[in-house]
């Protein structure tokens, strides 16, 4: 009897705890990331706790990391893409571009995990990013965050920040009407994360409205709330500039009101869209799988994980926007969902 394997395409969060999953019953995984590096993006992602753990998870994807490192069972391709796919479930041929040279690989099954792109803050110059000194973007303050160790080390002690939610997200004119489920929490976690820091930092949340997904994320925002130097306004931005004053200033309309608003701000942070990976029509093509009308993969009403191809399983952000809990949870539902269709049959042969 041969040995079950399986190829995973992405070595983010989802991609690194399918190939654990799989490892664990004993699969030969092979780990396609064409970056030099894994942990994909919430690898920059730095911890929010504040007196407690807030549980934003992301010491997990380093621990993973390690551990997919470790693991006999797996086989780690970086700088690596997928470059062909023949066969079917149960009996994949998977041609791989490596920096050593072109690798086939026999599979049972084949999970895609890919990810996301960030929202290109360009379609939304108004906000000033990329142009205007103090502009960012929320995965540049968690990295700097990361890679600072403090808010304080990485920006100075600054006194007013604000943070636009929504930027690229359930923007009809872009095209991108879904909500991109993370943005509210990231924002409030950092937001109180800062308060810690700075406590007489004051702290602005400019929001179209709120969404709480997950459990015990409603109470945190009423905790958010209840703190009288986090502000809740509702109203996105229509402009950000500087000059002729020394602090960002930021031009908004009062929802409730209609009445035009001006704020002076040290800094300003974007909370942009999680958007489909930029390879995902040249791989939907390659693995002949849908995509679905944003060109995220489409997973199946029912079984998410699913790509109405055989022996081929999704998971992570490739497939819809989530948070790193739902992309750990569905690389290991990917993995059962193979088992049971594909792996467990080929071993059986």
């Amino acid at each position: 009897m041969s040995k079950q394997a399986i190829v995973v395409i992405g070595g983010g969060i989802a991609g690194l705890s399918g190939a654990l999953s799989a490892a664990a019953q004993g699969c030969q995984v092979y780990l396609v990331e064409k970056s030099d590096r894994l942990g994909g993006r919430a690898i920059d992602y730095c911890c929010k706790a504040t007196a407690k753990c807030n549980k934003c998870s992301a010491c997990v994807v380093g621990q993973h990391v390690m551990q997919v490192n470790n693991n006999k069972n797996i086989s780690v391709l970086l700088s690596s893409q997928v470059t062909g796919v023949e066969g079917s479930a149960g009996d994949f041929r998977v041609q791989v571009a490596t920096p050593e040279g072109a690798q086939n690989i026999n599979a049972q099954a084949i999970i895609v995990a890919t990810g996301f792109q960030p929202f290109d803050t360009s379609k939304r110059s108004e906000l000033g990013h990329g142009w205007q000194k103090g502009v960012l973007t929320a995965l540049e303050l968690e990295k700097a965050l990361k890679e600072n160790g403090s808010f304080t080390s990485a920006f100075g002690p600054l006194r007013s920040i604000g943070f636009v939610q929504c930027v690229g997200s359930r923007d009809l004119a872009l095209g991108n009407e879904y909500c991109s489920k993370v943005c509210c929490m990231y924002a409030t976690r950092l937001s109180r994360l800062i308060r810690q820091e700075l406590p007489d930092a004051e702290i602005s949340i400019f929001y179209m409205d709120l969404q709480t997904f997950g459990k015990g994320f409603d109470r945190y925002m009423v905790e958010a709330r209840n703190d009288d130097k986090i502000r809740f306004v509702r109203g996105i931005p229509s402009k950000v500039f500087r000059f002729p004053y020394e602090k960002l200033t930021v031009r908004y309309g009062n929802s409730l009101t209609g009445e035009p608003m001006e704020e002076g701000l040290d800094l300003l942070v974007l909370s942009s869209a999680i958007t489909p990976g930029e390879d995902n029509n040249q791989l939907a093509e390659l693995l002949q799988i849908r995509q679905d009308r944003f060109g995220f993969f489409a997973g199946d009403a029912l079984e998410p994980v699913e790509t109405g191809r055989s022996g081929i399983y999704l998971a992570g952000t490739c497939q819809s926007p989530k948070d790193i809990q739902e992309s750990l949870a569905q690389g290991k539902a990917a993995v059962s969902l193979a088992f049971r269709e594909v792996l467990k049959g080929a071993a059986a042969l």
